[in-house]
């Protein structure tokens, strides 16, 4: 009725509705009030939806249903007020068993369901997450009886709200909380709240039972019997622990189902009974209660929908990509268009895709882990990529995760290919793991033995870039319609271009100082070490070199000679700037010592883009600010150069004091006044010229 016409369903079990028109949002409301949904907790500094294992209740392995206790708990905390003012998200997870299917050790409070002398119960997990910064979950508490699910939650909801850091929205998760206090500062706070609560039996969750059964009646069986239909069986058909009742995973492309298709389920589930569906993370949903002889009806039903992936192997389905610069505003890239070009780069290609069923191939747009990158066995990151100062888009590549109770570990990134290389990319590595599975007790004793340099080979064979006149199809991501562009980003991560126009030095760099160990004519390799040394931070301090020359320059003027690092190094850069190549060569340690320094000093960084380093004398530590000012003028300056040379100036005000910049029109202005209020500051105003620019007046905080 409201809204596109598909429903679109997340990695944190939700369910969308997109492109709703603003008139029509209030009644589509209370449409889901009316049949007992709400859509708090899907955004913003509050309790979020909680999330469970997908087949709890009905999985053969389970421990127990964790379904009544998520529900209840749910229930409890969105009527509190306290829920809705917290420093920031708090993500709540179940897991039925030890194999952790709903990752409690990855989130901000988790529950892993267990038995203690016969006795209902909990491990429980906290302060983990996935994110740009992921931290895997500590053990809180070994054992809690179930009756005490709420009193846990509760606690470390009052001792995050009160010591939980609300000045800044990139380090005010409760993973952050534990990494500041460590574990006996933050266990200490936790029980000083816990023990205030733990023996009130009032606030003991009331369950309700949640009945895994079927309520069919006259409603006739249908037989299959083709081929299709036993491939579809096999792969997405599961017994469940009650008698003849089976579950079915349906695979939908990109999260999607269109609305008509929904309609038609739901008019064949009712059928069958109340409780049939369950959304899971990998963006698709399970149907559980179907009695067996109905399999044939429901696999009529399923083939007749648009877009689904009924009729392709499980790891294709399986798939995990978030959104992206599609809808987001922190998107880098698109990985809904990239998760379509792998699948048909796959699906040309023949592989035995059934030999990985159940292999985990994640994609996220940015590096928030909306995607779950950090959770695959083969992830993907966005990023921009450049080439002779032209940006394309690109992919962190990320490998070997696991997951489990007691033993989650995050993939690590083993290189970058181009967003137009990835499909080659994944088909090839994926016929080397196929061919090679069954030599290997796991796919993590594959990484060990190989996988790992597979990747690494293919990340330098995928290395070559061509430059945008030879091949402009390199610069343009999936399913967009131009080439990337800063100003096609979404608003409030001005830093995110910024970041990665660093690491394309860094990465030179590395390569750079790599090729040095295997050659002997090295002076060439040198310069570029010099010139990549000079400009990598260059954008900090808001300069953008328009060439060697200059960024060299640059750096001897705002690193050599305010000290930032050794004054000696100015003889590199002068053999550099003047090529004298044989001065280079007998300069070779310095030029290394330079690299490592300039790396030094970009991890000594903070979040203000000061650098931490010694005085001349080496004494002490000192902090370096820029020369005071009270008034910019940004006009002509491009995204993200505008936002760091804000910041700069902010630095040199107090705080209460203000700062005025002038801003181009288009994405300067719809950029820079987010991302400053990101970091904490204030904007009074921000008045339109009549010649188009635009005054903003900032407050810093």
């Amino acid at each position: 009725m409201y809204g596109s016409k598909e429903v679109h369903f997340t990695t944190r079990q939700e369910v969308q509705i997109h492109d709703l028109l603003i008139e029509n949002v209030m009644k589509s409301i209370r449409g889901l009030n009316e049949v007992g949904l709400s859509s708090r907790g899907g955004g913003g500094n509050t309790i979020r939806n909680i999330l469970t294992s997908p087949n709890s209740g009905i999985d053969p392995d389970g421990v127990f249903d964790v379904d009544p206790y998520a529900i209840a708990l749910t229930t409890r905390l969105i009527s509190e007020a306290d829920s809705w003012n917290l420093p920031r998200k708090f993500k709540i997870n179940f897991s039925h068993n030890d194999s952790d299917t709903a990752y409690t050790m990855a989130t901000c409070l988790g529950f892993v369901a267990t038995l203690q002398n016969g006795q209902k119960g909990f491990k429980v997990y906290c302060a983990g997450g996935m994110g740009a910064k992921p931290m895997v979950g500590n053990l809180l508490i070994p054992f809690i009886p179930d009756t005490q699910v709420y009193h846990v939650t509760k606690a470390l909801k009052i001792m995050f709200d009160k010591h939980g850091n609300r000045r800044s929205k990139y380090s005010s998760r409760i993973k952050f909380l534990w990494k500041k206090l460590d574990r006996d500062a933050f266990v200490s706070l936790f029980e000083e709240e816990y023990a205030k609560l733990k023996d009130d039996s009032s606030l003991n969750l009331v369950l309700k039972e949640i009945k895994n059964e079927a309520t069919v009646s006259q409603l006739p069986v249908q037989t299959v019997n083709t081929e299709a239909f036993n491939v579809w069986k096999k792969r997405y058909v599961k017994p469940q622990r009650q008698q003849g009742l089976v579950s079915v995973l349906l695979m939908l492309r990109l999260g999607d189902l269109k609305s008509k298709d929904a309609y038609q389920l739901c008019d064949f589930l009712d059928q069958i009974g109340e409780n049939t569906i369950r959304c899971d993370r990998g963006q698709n949903i399970w149907l559980r209660n179907i009695p067996e002889q109905y399999i044939g009806n429901l696999y009529l039903v399923l083939e007749s929908l648009e877009d689904t992936l009924i009729h392709t192997p499980e790891m294709i389905g399986k798939m995990i990509n978030c959104t992206g610069a599609q809808t987001c505003k922190l998107g880098i890239c698109l990985p809904r268009g990239l998760s379509d070009a792998i699948r048909e780069e796959l699906m040309s290609h023949h592989l035995n895709l059934d030999a990985v069923s159940d292999f985990k191939l994640h994609m996220s747009g940015c590096p928030n882990t909306c995607g779950m990158h950090h959770v695959a066995d083969l992830g993907f990151f966005g990023k921009i990529g450049r080439k002779d100062g032209d940006m394309y888009p690109s992919y962190n590549v990320l490998a070997g995760a696991k997951v489990g109770h007691g033993s989650t570990q995050y993939a690590q990134r083993l290189g970058d290919v181009a967003a137009h290389d990835i499909p080659s990319f994944v088909r090839e590595f994926l016929s080397v793991y196929i061919a090679e599975k069954e030599d290997y007790d796991d796919y993590h004793a594959f990484l060990d033995d190989k996988g790992n340099d597979v990747i690494r080979g293919l990340c330098e064979k995928y290395n070559v870039v061509p430059s945008f006149s030879d091949d402009p199809s390199y610069y343009t991501d999936f399913g967009a319609k131009k080439r990337l562009s800063l100003e096609d980003m979404g608003s409030a991560e001005c830093s995110a271009g910024m970041f990665d126009m660093i690491n394309v030095d860094r990465k030179e760099i590395e390569t750079l100082v790599k090729a040095l160990e295997q050659s002997e004519s090295v002076s060439d390799d040198l310069y570029r070490i010099v010139f990549h040394s000079s400009r990598m931070l260059l954008v900090t301090r808001g300069l953008d070199a328009k060439n060697e020359s200059e960024a060299m320059a640059l750096f001897r003027k705002h690193f050599i000679e305010s000290e930032l690092i050794d004054l000696n190094y100015s003889k590199v850069l002068s053999a550099a700037q003047s090529g004298d190549k044989e001065s280079l060569m007998l300069l070779k340690s310095d030029v290394l010592s330079l690299a490592a320094d300039m790396e030094a000093l970009y991890k000594g960084m903070d979040d203000s883009l000061k650098f931490t380093v010694k005085s001349a004398a080496g004494s002490s530590e000192i902090q370096l600010n820029q020369t005071d000012v009270l008034n910019k003028d940004f006009r002509g300056v491009a995204c993200p150069m505008n936002f760091v040379k804000t910041k700069l100036a902010l630095d040199t005000i107090q705080s209460g004091q203000h700062l005025e910049i002038l801003l181009d029109d288009g994405a300067p202005i719809n950029n820079v006044p987010n991302s400053v209020k990101l970091e904490g500051h204030h904007i009074v105003s921000q008045v339109q010229h009549r010649d188009g620019y635009w005054a903003v007046v900032i407050k810093k905080g």
